[in-house]
């Protein structure tokens, strides 16, 4: 394989933090892996540049039991576990909040049962990414749903359990139970009010500039065209490419 395939593959630091949280470790039940950071570049190879999974280099092993491994790791809950475990010590000052449209791809389409979360708008099917972000600027939890659904109908779900000091968002989330959980979850809120409201409330403007930060994610995470637009039938292999993907940025910068 030509060394231009190789050149997102996990670093030795970044190999280094993950490793030891992976499954098949010696000492733990089951076999041992021998091949998890071939697996993990292969799966990362497939989003990043969004290719079909038949489509894998050889290097990184059979496409077929490579796509098999994945789907059992998100069956198991395994990268979101990883998740969770790289957000060491998240800075909670502020938590911002925000959802972004993802087209879906004609082939993610046909999903045993039906389409999964996507919603068809003038443009063709869409489904849309919840994120909630930390005062770094970095991913810290993530819910799918179709593309018509509303921001607001998911942000008690993204904030839920987060003790942040602040939360951001824009006016499309300036709604009375919003409002009234954040208060409820001793959060100071910093956001603006939607113009029909009767009585305006009052946020710091200054602070409410720093809200470009889960903009800037949602960014990052499109970079990996695996992403952006949607491949995958089944929401949950979107959202566990949503997880690898957080997982890739946050151990780009603890590495």
């Amino acid at each position: 394989m030509e060394n231009s395939q190789h050149r997102h593959d996990i670093s030795d630091k970044a190999w280094a933090i993950l490793e030891p949280m992976l499954p098949g470790q010696r000492g733990q039940w089951g076999g041992i892996a021998e091949d998890n950071r071939r697996f993990i570049n292969g799966v990362f190879w497939i989003l990043r540049t969004g290719a079909p999974w038949r489509d894998l280099p050889p290097d990184y092993g059979k496409w077929g039991s490579v796509h098999q491994r994945f789907r059992r790791w998100r069956d198991k809950g395994i990268w979101e576990k990883l998740l969770e475990t790289l957000i060491d010590d998240p800075d909670y000052e502020w938590l911002m909040i925000d959802a972004s449209h993802c087209k879906v791809h004609p082939h993610a389409a046909g999903a045993k049962g039906g389409n999964q979360d996507m919603s068809r708008t003038k443009g063709g099917f869409n489904t849309k990414i919840h994120l909630a972000v930390d005062s770094s600027g970095m991913p810290v939890r993530a819910i799918i749903t179709e593309g018509t659904r509303s921001d607001c109908k998911e942000a008690v779900h993204l904030i839920d359990g987060i003790d942040a000091q602040n939360l951001l968002a824009d006016r499309g989330y300036d709604t009375s139970e919003i409002i009234a959980f954040a208060l409820s979850a001793v959060m100071n809120v910093v956001i603006p009010s939607k113009k029909d409201r009767k009585k305006q409330r009052e946020y710091d403007h200054h602070l409410y500039k720093i809200r470009h930060l889960v903009e800037n994610v949602f960014l990052w995470l499109k970079r990996w065209r695996g992403i952006a637009p949607r491949y995958a039938k089944n929401t949950s292999s979107f959202l566990s490419a949503v997880h690898i993907r957080c997982i890739a940025i946050w151990l780009a910068v603890l590495e």
